[in-house]
């Protein structure tokens, strides 16, 4: 006997087969994260005897960690805007080109960027040693996916990305902007 399937239940197949797998992977995530930045770093803390409140930075800290707050998260949201992402049925795809415009003038990873001072904010705001242990935890998080992306990106696009690599630092920033 032969079934013929339309691509509508092909599609619909394939839409309940990706829901169904989607919840597993974030709960290796959010366990990934538990131990890695909050268990690790309490842990430290208390092993080592540190204090758990750097209690000289409370006062003065709040304001410039709201200011860094703010510009993290401004920064984050452009660089998904600039990245010109479309949502499909398949999730968010971008149109395989090389962003080098906006905010990836300044910095290849200004999402990375952003959630470094994200963090630091978050640090200066609440003084918590962890919070400081769980920063440098990021930090070389950050580093090392940073640096296995520009592996995939150098060779998906070859010695377009190596001369943008050449003229726009990995994370921090500097006022000249890439020219095309």
């Amino acid at each position: 006997m032969i079934v013929i399937r339309s691509d509508k239940e092909d599609a619909k197949e394939k839409v309940e087969k990706r829901k169904s797998r989607s919840f597993i992977p974030f709960i290796k995530l959010v366990l990934t994260f538990l131990v890695l930045f909050i268990l690790i770093p309490i842990g430290i803390t208390l092993l080592l005897h540190l204090p758990w409140y750097l209690s000289f930075i409370y006062p003065y800290g709040i304001v410039i960690g709201i200011i860094l707050i703010i510009s993290a998260v401004w920064t984050i949201y452009k660089g998904i805007k600039d990245l010109k992402l479309t949502y499909s049925a398949s999730g968010y795809e971008n149109e395989d080109e090389l962003v080098t415009t906006g905010i990836y003038g300044y910095t290849r990873n200004p999402m990375y960027f952003g959630a470094t001072i994200l963090i630091l904010g978050w640090f200066l705001v609440l003084p918590f040693t962890f919070i400081l242990i769980s920063s440098v935890l990021f930090l070389f998080l950050f580093y090392f996916t940073a640096k296995s992306e520009e592996n995939q990106l150098s060779q998906k696009f070859g010695k377009k990305y190596l001369s943008y690599k050449r003229k726009v630092p990995l994370f921090i920033p500097y006022p000249k902007s890439y020219k095309k």
